[in-house]
């Protein structure tokens, strides 16, 4: 049985045939079943697995007792019986991108829900190219921290660059924690995992970035590589994890993890697109799984026999984790003018098997373009969504059977015009409310949230962006658990250009500032200003030495009501931005607290 880090509530709506809600404008059951053409096609490679899957759950066991040797001689047992063919090696490399200090912080004021102005997370211009709209990733790490991936565009001496920041406040401000950079060779998507690789130790949680990397900047022959370090930037490493075929090149990679139900047996994965080099053919996947956290690799081809373009996977919990399989939505093109969703699904220990769920069929003159699928990790799963645009609108479309049927053409953009060029998901597996969707107009105008349920995603938040969006870089959102009851909304896209990266969030309550270079001479703690306040004030305080600091609010009777700070600072003055739209009138105290220094003062809430 699985070992949960997480106890997931969760409420199942069983789909009966016929839906009603109120999303169901336009909203149909699917036939999940093959189209005429789909029929006279031969049937999918069911290949067997290398080895028993009981193997794994063996492995995943001494794994999370700490048996070390149990662990590497059960795994000598799975490599023993993978064919030489399906096995992937990585030669690492040591890091070649120095970690900056610089800190970026978000912009006061706020109002009651979200920033008025986002955080920008990374000052520069973006890679951007058609079709290769996957520039960015953003995930919710297991120690609580937030972090987004970023492809840079190349300049003079550096044609490749990752990098990845972190936020330990929830998105008020963001810290750069390492990357991945090429001289000569190019980078075409990114896609991201944070898994926390011992319980007892947040500084163990390993960002893995999964990139497809050529010599040439049209991403002919792409090699599908990865790097990785610890969250603080230090054990970092990269790799080359399998190259293609002559004339062909790897895309659209989208990384895999079981790394919601173990502490430290966690499997780390990645699917991509094998395909021609023009991007017009693109039959078979390819699927890399790893362990070992990235020693070594077990792939497989799996041929789907059709044009199926960006895949978006993610792990299918099962009963255990031997019945734990990988979803991979795809839009399958049948002709210029006819493109559907398809749903791929293989084991998640690596073979050529696998079958399909029919999920729409829109006929001819439909196109169901760009799909993101989130797939709720509670096991086994009830629950999954597909985010799509069908013909320039966007729709979702959600399971809550395990797959055997799917409702389609839930209207997510109603009122707010027809042109939308991106959509995304993304789940939480506690709390209410633990969907999430968003898309993005054509013209970049409007970034729009929703969050909910599977048959009523929510009130939509319309225009949520302070910056025009990029139109040819696809945003990313997230639900962010700051416990174990509450979800909220958060979101980062590039701007218009593509250039810079912003992220923001519901319900944040603070941002800092930095005010100048000058180093001051002594801790303060100032009164804020105003005082009396509604709703917002200002909190300046200076800091002669670096240091973990911690400003937090207090109401009357002691109890903690807001965190404003809570990380390493460099030394300086400072000025924090607090918002207490949601509190009563009253008296409240606020509190610095720093290796060296602590200071109390009162502050009142008049409304």
């Amino acid at each position: 049985m699985k070992h949960f880090k997480l106890i997931a509530v969760i409420t199942a709506f069983i789909l009966t045939g016929v839906i009603f809600s109120q999303d169901n404008i336009g909203s149909s059951v699917s036939t999940n079943q093959p189209t005429a053409i789909e029929q006279q096609r031969g049937p999918f490679n069911e290949g067997d697995a290398f080895y028993p899957r009981e193997l794994e759950g063996l492995h995943k066991a001494a794994l999370e007792s700490g048996n070390t040797a149990e662990a590497n001689r059960i795994m000598q047992e799975m490599e023993r019986q993978i064919p030489s063919d399906n096995k992937f090696n990585s030669s690492r490399e040591f890091p070649n991108v120095e970690v900056p200090t610089e800190t970026k912080t978000a912009p006061a004021p706020f109002n009651q829900d979200w920033y008025n102005s986002d955080a920008t997370v990374y000052s520069g211009a973006i890679k951007f190219g058609d079709p290769y709209f996957r520039q960015i990733d953003m995930k919710m790490g297991e120690d609580g921290n937030m972090y987004i991936a970023l492809n840079r565009a190349p300049v003079s001496g550096t044609n490749g660059r990752i990098d990845v920041y972190r936020s330990s406040n929830g998105g008020a401000s963001w810290v750069y924690t390492n990357g991945i950079q090429y001289a000569g060779s190019y980078i075409g998507t990114v896609s991201m995992l944070v898994e926390l690789r011992h319980a007892s130790n947040a500084d163990s949680v390993r960002i893995f970035v999964f990139y497809t990397v050529s010599s040439t900047s049209n991403n002919d022959g792409a090699v599908m590589a990865y790097g990785s370090w610890r969250r603080n930037g230090t054990a970092w490493y990269t790799g080359n994890i399998a190259s293609p075929p002559a004339g062909q090149e790897y895309s659209f990679a989208s990384a895999i993890s079981d790394g919601f139900f173990w502490s430290t047996g966690t499997y780390i994965g990645v699917m991509c697109t094998e395909s021609n080099n023009a991007l017009t053919t693109t039959n078979n996947f390819r699927y890399y799984r790893s362990v070992n956290w990235g020693q070594t690799w077990t792939g497989v081809t799996i041929s789907s026999g059709w044009n199926d373009f960006y895949p978006s996977a993610e792990l299918r919990p099962g009963a255990s984790s031997s019945s734990d399989s990988v979803w991979i939505a795809v839009e399958r093109r049948f002709s210029t003018t006819n493109y559907e969703i398809r749903v791929i699904r293989t084991p998640f220990s690596p073979t050529a098997s696998n079958n399909t769920y029919f999920v729409t069929s829109g006929g001819a003159n439909v196109k169901y373009e760009k799909p993101a699928l989130s797939v709720k990790q509670n096991a086994p799963t009830d629950t999954a969504i597909i985010t799509t645009t069908k013909n320039g609108v966007a729709y979702y479309l959600p399971t809550t059977n395990g797959g055997g049927l799917w409702s389609v053409d839930f209207n997510l953009g109603a009122g707010n015009g027809n042109n939308k060029s991106f959509t995304w998901c993304n789940s939480s597996s506690r709390g209410s409310s633990s969907l999430i969707s968003m898309w993005v107009s054509n013209d970049g105008d409007s970034i729009n949230i929703r969050r909910g349920v599977v048959n009523f995603m929510g009130t939509t938040v319309y225009k949520r962006n302070n910056n025009t969006a990029s139109t040819s870089v696809a945003p990313t959102c997230m639900v962010y658990s700051p416990n174990t009851t509450t979800n909220l909304s958060a979101f980062s896209y590039a701007g218009f250009g593509p250039t810079n990266i912003y992220a923001n969030q519901e319900n944040l309550v603070t941002g800092i500032n930095q005010n100048g270079t000058e180093i001051p001479e002594n801790y303060s703690l100032s009164q804020n200003y105003p005082n009396p306040f509604n709703p917002v004030t200002n909190i300046k305080f200076t800091l002669p030495a670096s240091g973990f600091v911690k400003l937090v609010v207090f109401d009357i009777m002691g109890r903690e009501v807001a965190t404003m700070v809570n990380e390493n600072l460099n030394a300086g003055s400072y000025t924090a931005d607090f918002d207490a739209s949601r509190l009563s009138s009253g008296i409240y105290f606020y509190k610095l607290i720093t290796a060296d220094f602590t200071d109390t003062k009162k502050m009142m809430l008049v409304k």
